[in-house]
């Protein structure tokens, strides 16, 4: 009896022609790499555990794949570690390709790694050719991540992805491109969502964790069709074996999951930070205390220059006679849990000094003693609302500062210390409040360096520099995917360079919050192309293209004698503020202020276009650490 055949299943929806029954599409079935792909000049065939670089690295599963290349996961048997392996296409021109992205990727490895944007660049490991019997393959290596953003957008389609998210990540992402523009003269020209990819933390034991709980990986035998070599027209095909005889095992795709650990507002993770940051204000209300103490009692003394040198030489004749001896400490008034823990060799002379050493204690202390405290104290005024009082037990968030992601800050960096503190000047009346609490993560100085804080609970990492280019010697003047595409690029001027970055991270922060394109040009049968919408769609929502629509290859294709659009007559201006309001029911206020960060980066002179540099800072960046929405995607 022949097996029973799964029924098939319909269903019935109303199109253009009338409603329809039709077969539901199989969703099991995934896109993948085309079969044809697999002749030469195309992919390697690649399967699970197979080996490459003598045996180096196991190949574990299929991440992914692209135009140029399969990735997959792969142990290295020499350090235990996981990474990925871009396995490219043998034929010469992609060859060619993935050498100058070698040079490029070793470049940016080179170029500064204290760079507090070189940690949201991609990790490039290793590179070799791999030889197969019919071609060989250069093979790159990189540290393993996660899932792109356009994942991100994608469970998110509904409503968009959370603002402070957005914030977080385009953050980064700006810091990146910084690093990338300022420090390796490189343009990326291709950013976009497939582009940006989250980091894992710990990712090894997330790798692990995924690994055995995952199912196995799922493949599919596929007839490769015989490759078609064209010439005058007439397709004539290889000489290769019959296709009957060749046939290629097909991976399901399976990308790094992002973590659950950080999936949860109420995640341990959330909780512990939440933990870590109400122990850190602690200190810093006990530190202010002190400090409040000593200037008070710098009211009570009245010390002469006799008194002065008196108190300077019992110190001095103290600190050799005995260890232990304080007393020229407590002629100041200073708090015993103070006094106790000032160096020896730090004689206190003056209400400066001593406060001096207060702020010596707090970056030499031992993590066994007091948090590790980068505690500002500069002389810039809190913001109006102020801190939240030092006698609240334990605030439900944390004071509001600089975000956590200068937490990629050099390590050698030392946070500058003004003299507000020092100073024998009266305090002034915001004095008497804790300080701000800088929510960064600056190492403090010493053998045992600690970070501030853990880092926010998303990390990105910018991907696929494959066609990177030096800012004033383009290898190409086609760059960039169409929706992400900037104006100079459009008419095909070649006088273009970091600033085209800037406006596809525009696009792609929009994208981000309302998970739709800011342009998507289509093309309308003989009456107009891609081009010339997207030109259109770009002066109804910024206004006049300028002195950009001239110069390009194409400028003349899309603009008339007179600088109009040669085929779209009819434009309705749509400023971004009003598509916020009016398309996305944004507050006005939250519109402006939006528009404020984004616009800048959308000036469609690219010569005044804003760079990454220019906006890495701006306020609309800003975000509260502990925001649920940070730890709730």
């Amino acid at each position: 009896m022949a097996p029973k055949q799964p029924c098939a299943k319909y269903q019935y929806v109303v199109t253009s022609s009338g409603p329809k029954i039709v077969p539901v599409p199989d969703v099991s079935s995934k896109d993948e790499e085309s079969p044809a792909d697999y002749n030469s000049g195309g992919y390697l065939q690649v399967k699970i555990n197979d080996t490459f670089k003598d045996g180096k690295y196991l190949v574990l599963r299929k991440l992914g794949w692209g135009h140029f290349s399969t990735v997959w996961l792969v142990k290295d048997t020499h350090t235990r570690r996981h990474s990925a392996l871009k396995v490219v296409k043998s034929a010469g021109r992609y060859a060619e390709t993935a050498r100058d992205e070698i040079k490029l990727l070793q470049q940016v490895m080179d170029a500064n790694p204290t760079h507090r944007g070189r940690e949201h660049i991609v990790a490039f490991l290793d590179h070799f050719d791999h030889t197969s019997p019919d071609d060989k393959h250069i093979c790159l290596v990189f540290e393993p991540l996660g899932e792109n953003l356009l994942s991100l957008i994608e469970r998110h389609k509904k409503t968009g992805v959370a603002v402070d998210l957005v914030r977080a990540i385009t953050k980064q992402l700006l810091l990146g491109l910084q690093y990338l523009h300022d420090e390796c003269d490189l343009v990326h020209t291709d950013i976009k969502p497939e582009n940006v990819l989250i980091s894992i933390p710990d990712v090894e034991s997330h790798i692990q964790s995924e690994l055995s709980r995952s199912p196995s990986p799922m493949s599919r035998k596929v007839a490769v069709p015989p490759k078609q070599l064209t010439r005058a027209t007439i397709a004539i095909p290889s000489r290769h074996k019959s296709h009957r005889d060749r046939q290629v095992q097909i991976f399901d795709s399976q990308p790094l999951s992002s973590p659950s650990s950080y999936s949860c507002p109420n995640s341990p993770a959330r909780l512990s930070y939440i933990s870590r940051v109400a122990s850190l204000q602690s200190n810093l209300a006990s530190l202010s205390s002190s400090v409040d103490e000593i200037r008070k009692g710098a009211g009570k003394l009245v010390l002469t220059t006799s008194n002065l040198e008196s108190t300077t030489s019992q110190g001095s004749d103290d600190s050799h006679g005995s260890s232990g001896s304080t007393s020229g400490r407590d002629s100041l008034l200073v708090p015993s849990s103070v006094a106790t823990s000032l160096s020896i060799d730090t004689t206190a002379t003056s209400v400066a000094s001593v406060a001096c050493s207060i702020d010596k204690m707090v970056l030499t202390a031992s993590p066994a003693t007091i948090e590790p405290c980068t505690c500002s104290t500069s002389s810039n005024a809190p913001p109006e609302d102020g801190p939240e009082s030092s006698t609240s037990p334990l605030p439900t968030r944390p004071l509001v500062g600089p975000s956590l992601l200068s937490q990629t800050a050099p390590r050698d960096a030392v946070p500058k210390r003004s003299t507000s503190i020092c100073s024998l000047h009266p305090p002034s009346p915001l004095s008497s409040q804790p300080p701000l609490f800088p929510l960064t993560s600056l190492p403090v100085a010493g053998p045992s360096s600690e970070t501030l804080l853990p880092p926010l609970p998303v990390s990105i990492k910018i991907a696929d520099l494959g066609n990177a280019t030096p800012t004033n010697k383009h290898y190409t003047e086609d760059i960039q995917t169409r929706q992400y595409r900037a104006p100079e690029a459009i008419v095909g001027r070649t006088d273009w360079g970091a600033t085209a970055d800037i406006w596809s991270v525009a696009c792609l922060v929009f994208e981000l919050l309302t998970a739709e394109y800011l342009f998507d040009p289509q093309s309308q049968g003989n009456l107009f192309g891609k081009d010339d919408d997207h030109v259109a769609q770009i002066i109804e929502l910024l206004g006049e293209y300028g002195e950009t629509k001239w110069g390009g290859r194409y400028s003349r294709e899309l603009f008339d004698s007179s600088g109009a659009l040669r085929y779209i007559r009819n434009l309705k201006p749509w400023p971004l503020k009003r598509v916020m309001m009016d398309k996305y029911l944004w507050t006005e206020r939250d519109a402006e202020a939006v528009c404020a960060f984004l616009l800048p980066m959308l000036t469609v002179d690219h010569q005044k276009r804003a760079h990454a540099r220019d906006m890495v800072d701006h306020a609309w960046l800003e975000v509260d650490p502990l925001s649920e929405d940070l730890w709730g995607w």
